[in-house]
């Protein structure tokens, strides 16, 4: 497969810079991220993973699948051989010492000298994705995020030079890493929280990097967002919803006090400005509620004195609506 192909992938021209590489492959895999696509895990996790793919082996994180070699006669045959200009897939992860400092070096340059005589160094900053459920970005909370960071490896410390069993040469070793972040109240997309000494290990003992978090708020499917504007329903027994009154709801796992209408019908709705979203001016949304009849739970303890009772009382309510209007 031609590295074309992968530029597609990220719906990019084979001219496209680093920095566009990376804005694609952020926006594309928020797009198709199977958490934010609940119900559709199966359709949109294969294109996740094409996106995942194509995007390590344009930055040289991966190196691409060879593609079949013509033989020497069909390459000599081949008037576009001599002409084509190659577009190798670029070199594979740099050696410990060129990811840490940002080293621009080959990789068969020798390590720093600080790296050579031990001296400890600190590990690189990194970035991921942080999925932030409803509730968090409203009302705050710990969330905890998994993520891969790269380390010198534990059996060669980046000087393996190919013998090393543990990390194949490479000098370095990916592992997962998990941390609890905590979100303050009024998380918005985008935002961005750091956290010190979160990021990738440090080489020779010296301290890690720092972790910088881009915040993706996750709706749950229970839930129904409109921008800024959260909707849910919640469920009221016909009792109270029919005489009205002050009515607790449990959304978003906090107890919300609200007022009933009399005779509020199922599909009623409740707005609590100002309990909504926010963005990153402090302007917040709405909260609507969507009113669900059910039956109260002492409705299987009533008699059939107190069933007869209701039923009277209806049908005189009902004999009032249906009598003449009375005239002065």
């Amino acid at each position: 497969m031609s590295l074309d192909e992968y530029y597609r992938r990220l719906e990019l021209s084979g001219t496209a810079s680093p920095a566009e590489i990376k804005r694609a492959y952020r926006r594309l895999r928020a797009k198709y991220h199977p958490d934010r696509n609940k119900g559709r895990e199966a359709t949109v996790e294969p294109v996740f993973k094409r996106i995942q793919e194509a995007f390590e082996i344009l930055i040289g994180e991966r190196k691409a699948p060879a593609p079949h070699s013509p033989t020497s006669a069909q390459a000599a045959s081949s008037p576009a051989s001599a002409a084509a200009p190659s577009r190798e897939p670029g070199p594979g992860p740099r050696p410990t010492w060129e990811w840490a400092w940002g080293e621009t070096a080959s990789a068969e340059k020798e390590p720093p000298r600080s790296h050579r005589s031990g001296q400890p160094m600190r590990g690189a900053n990194c970035t991921a994705e942080l999925f932030v459920p409803l509730e968090a970005a409203i009302y705050g909370g710990d969330v905890e995020v998994s993520y891969t960071v790269k380390g010198p490896c534990d059996q060669c410390h980046g000087h393996a030079r190919g013998r090393c069993p543990a990390c194949f040469g490479k000098g370095s070793v990916t592992h997962r890493k998990v941390e609890t972040v905590t979100i303050a109240p009024g998380a918005w997309d985008g935002q961005r929280v750091a956290v010190e000494g979160a990021g990738h290990p440090g080489i020779n003992g010296g301290p890690p990097g720092d972790a910088t978090f881009s915040v993706v708020i996750v709706c749950h499917s229970a839930y129904r967002r409109d921008g800024l504007h959260i909707a849910c329903d919640i469920e009221v027994d016909f009792v109270t919803a029919m005489l009205g009154g002050s009515y607790e709801a449990r959304v978003l796992g906090h107890v919300l006090p609200m007022t009933i209408e009399p005779n509020s019908g199922p599909g009623s709705t409740i707005r609590l400005r100002g309990q909504g979203l926010s963005d990153r001016t402090g302007v917040r949304g709405d909260l609507t509620l969507r009113v669900v009849l059910t039956m109260p739970a002492a409705a299987a303890h009533l008699t059939e004195e107190d069933r007869a009772r209701l039923r009277e009382m209806f049908l005189a309510a009902q004999r009032r609506a249906h009598a003449p209007a009375r005239t002065a």
